[in-house]
């Protein structure tokens, strides 16, 4: 494995609805293309790919040096977003992607960094060549610039979640009411079977927003 202690980001200039019917990979191939037949390059320039609905897709194996950024090739990850036609270098991230690209890429960056370790540093294109805008926005204030957090109570997930228990709660206690002897044990245990199952989707719910999924 090479030495890699670098992960540089790029564009691939492309207009918001380049290929928009088309997966990520097709873009992939289609980007592998440009730079095969029309660069003579042995292979993609990349290593990834970010879709503009955060799909990601391999480019070149991470053993092998890309070729995105004279002189900075032989240490480096190349990383490169879908769009940023008609950027400039000291654009916002929004004004040139999606949110999805903007999680998908720091999802990407955290599991690169364990991955390989060895990872110090994260640049853009434009940080080595000011003839380029690539790729559209300054990566160090991007990276400083983290989206808030949202709560827990201002999840909307967590709160259908919270409102699907207290409706079995509510409808249990209904139940039980119109019943007596015999078929209000049933009820009872019917209900809790019912409201366990709400706490456990609850729980897991919470996990994946512990994870992100908000």
């Amino acid at each position: 494995m090479r030495k890699i202690d670098e992960l540089i980001i790029h564009a691939a200039s492309t207009r918001p609805n380049w290929m928009a019917d088309k997966s990520v990979e097709e873009k992939r191939d289609e980007i592998r293309r440009w730079h095969v037949e029309d660069n003579g390059w042995a292979d993609i320039a990349y290593h990834y790919i970010v879709d503009r609905d955060g799909r990601v897709a391999t480019g070149r194996p991470l053993d092998v040096k890309g070729a995105h950024t004279y002189g900075h090739n032989d240490n480096s990850i190349g990383i490169c977003l879908v769009g940023g036609h008609g950027s400039s270098s000291t654009d916002a991230f929004s004004a040139n992607y999606t949110d999805a690209q903007d999680q998908a890429l720091r999802v990407l960056i955290n599991e690169l960094k364990i991955r390989v370790p060895t990872i110090k540093k994260i640049s853009g294109h434009n940080d080595y060549t000011n003839a380029k805008a690539c790729p559209g926005f300054k990566v160090d204030r991007w990276l400083a610039n983290k989206p808030p957090e949202r709560k827990l109570i201002e999840s909307t997930t967590m709160q259908a979640s919270a409102a699907q228990i207290g409706a079995g709660f509510g409808t249990a206690a209904t139940a039980v009411g119109a019943l007596d002897g015999t078929a209000q044990l049933v009820a009872l245990a019917l209900a809790g079977v019912i409201v366990l199952a709400a706490m456990w989707v609850f729980k897991e719910r919470l996990r994946r927003w512990a994870g992100g999924d908000r």
